[in-house]
Formats: C-alpha cells, structure tokens, sequence
C-alpha cells in the first residue's frame, strides 16, 4: 500500500496504472488485482487508512467553545502530510467527495473550536476561515513552501483568527 501511495503523490492518480504498482511493488498485475479491482480501489483503500489514522488526532484538537490551536493542527496535519496529498491527487468523482467531505469535516471542527454561534451570525466568515486555512495548509505542509516557518505562520494564524473572531463579534454587538 504505500508503494502504492507513494505512486499516487508522485504522478496523481491519473498516471498511476496497476502495472506500475504491480512493478514497484515486485509482483504480477494479476496480484494485484486480486486484491484491488482497480487502482481507484487502492486509492480509496489508501484514504480509508489515512483518515482512520488522523481522525483520533484531529479530534483531540478540538475542544468546544476555544479556539483552534493553530500549532497543534499544524503539527497534526504535518505528520500526516501524505494524507493531504492523496487528497490532493485527482481521481473520480466519488474520490473528490472524499476530499471535500474532509473538508468539510475540518471546517465543522474550525467551527465547534470557534464559537459556532459566533459564526453562525456571520455566513461569510466561515468559509472565509476555511478558505484562508486550506491555502496557508496547502503552501505551507503540502508544497512545503512556507512563507516563514510553520510555526510562526500557525502562531499569526492563531492571532488572526482569535481577533478577527473576537473583532467581528463585537462590531455586530454595538
């Protein structure tokens, strides 16, 4: 499976045929696919795993009602860097599902951690947070092109989005 992986974040899923694992792998097609009816089945097979693995984690993140800890989803989601690219890979329409179901799970976590009645009040602030949060997780742990270290944009990040919160919260009580 991770020979399998390791393909899939190399050259997408797209350009990744069973053939190929077969050879990473050193084994026959027709192994293969006694396993797997085809390559979207490893890949969904590969997600299954990464996602049972970081759930437990990610939940530990959130706690309701306090902020998102930044750092710590930072450090969390770079320990699991190949799940992001497995996301990232292409794939069918149901793979793509996958990836904004986890989306949305992210997001209905950013929303617990930060108040949902506070953004419940504001429809256009969560998927602001959510958008902001994909693109710094995308350059900074996927890429791995961070504009400074992780640790620091997590730490502004955290500054921003408890403020901004915080900033637009009061603006609507007055």
């Amino acid at each position: 499976m991770a020979a399998a992986g390791d393909l899939f974040i190399r050259y997408g899923f797209e350009g990744v045929s069973s053939g190929m694992i077969a050879e990473e792998v050193g084994t026959s097609r027709p192994n293969i696919y006694s396993y797997f009816h085809n390559t979207e089945a490893i890949l969904e097979a590969l997600l299954d795993e990464k996602l049972a693995a970081i759930k437990p984690d990610l939940e530990a993140l959130v706690v309701p009602g306090e902020p998102m800890d930044f750092k710590a989803l930072f450090t969390v989601l770079g320990q699991h860097r190949d799940l992001l690219l497995l996301l990232s890979c292409g794939g069918s329409a149901e793979l793509r599902e996958r990836r904004e179901a986890f989306d949305d799970a992210m997001i209905g976590g950013m929303a617990q951690a930060l108040g949902s009645q506070r953004l419940a009040d504001f429809p256009t602030l969560l998927p602001l947070v959510s958008g902001l949060l994909r693109g710094v997780i995308y350059e900074t742990v996927v890429r791995e092109r961070p504009s400074a270290p992780p640790q620091e944009i997590a730490e502004h990040l955290n500054a921003f989005i408890r403020g901004g919160v915080q900033a637009v919260t009061s603006r609507k009580d007055n």
